[in-house]
């Protein structure tokens, strides 16, 4: 995973930051919301990849959790 940084709205357009301009120029994206988190993924987004990134979000969210609840003790 590499952060890219923060991307904002203006006038109904997504701005994304300096960091994205290395992505290829023309590439589609698709955006998803998994609570309340909005990921930008690589089109074309099928049904087998978005249970994956659901999983995947689902397992870290309860990882997290646990790491809080061990630290609080």
């Amino acid at each position: 995973m590499r952060y890219l940084g923060i991307a904002r709205k203006e006038k109904g357009q997504v701005v994304m930051p300096d960091a994205f301009q290395t992505v290829t120029e023309g590439k589609l994206y698709e955006a998803i919301e998994i609570g309340n988190d909005i990921l930008l993924v690589p089109s074309p987004l099928d049904k087998d990849r978005i249970t994956r990134i659901e999983r995947l979000t689902h397992l870290s969210i309860e990882e997290h959790r646990k790491t809080l609840e061990k630290l609080s003790k």
